[in-house]
């Protein structure tokens, strides 16, 4: 390491700075990717001093890129840049590169886009109302069938003959006979 003099109007201890001079950082990458209803979001930062600089190799279309950076107080600098993909389907199952540029050397950061099961939030919440739907088509039926049942098993038949009205209860095994004035 050299020695590094420092020219300052307040005097020195020994005439030589105790600090040292920033060196270059390897970049520190982050890959991730998060599926939202039938969008896409793919997030690649990276962080190095000199500022890393960040772009994507990805087949397709409907992309919208944004960057931004952020200075560090150790000197290192935060690229994160986020690729937004419309129609997210279509990537399922491709690679998508990210290229990090720094100190001339590009690397690239791979990522196969997977998603185990397809599903949107309007498809799901339709299956679950009509699967509600039918639970409750099932018991008003099942409750309908017993209240008939229940109707059939305890009310008395009843007929008229001639001013007489008879009566049988199926509950007690009887008859009643009512005459009318």
């Amino acid at each position: 390491m050299k020695d590094v003099t420092c020219v300052s109007s307040t005097p020195l201890a020994l005439g030589r700075s105790q600090e040292q001079p920033a060196l270059p950082s390897m970049p520190i990458v982050f890959l991730h990717y998060d599926f939202f209803e039938d969008q896409l979001n793919i997030t690649c930062s990276a962080t190095a001093r000199p500022a890393p600089v960040v772009s994507w190799k990805v087949a397709g279309s409907g992309l919208e890129n944004s960057t931004e950076s952020v200075l560090h107080p150790n000197g290192t600098t935060s690229v994160t840049s986020i690729l937004r993909v419309k129609d997210a389907k279509s990537q399922v199952g491709k690679e998508v590169i990210c290229q990090v540029l720094h100190l001339g050397a590009v690397t690239e950061y791979k990522e196969v886009l997977n998603k185990g099961f397809w599903f949107s939030i309007p498809l799901l919440l339709s299956i679950v109302s009509l699967i509600i739907l039918l639970v409750l088509i099932s018991i008003l039926l099942y409750w309908k069938c017993h209240r008939n049942q229940d109707r059939a098993f305890h009310k008395p038949d009843a007929h008229v003959r001639g001013y007489e009205i008879v009566q049988y209860d199926h509950s007690l095994n009887s008859t009643s006979y009512v005459t009318l004035p």
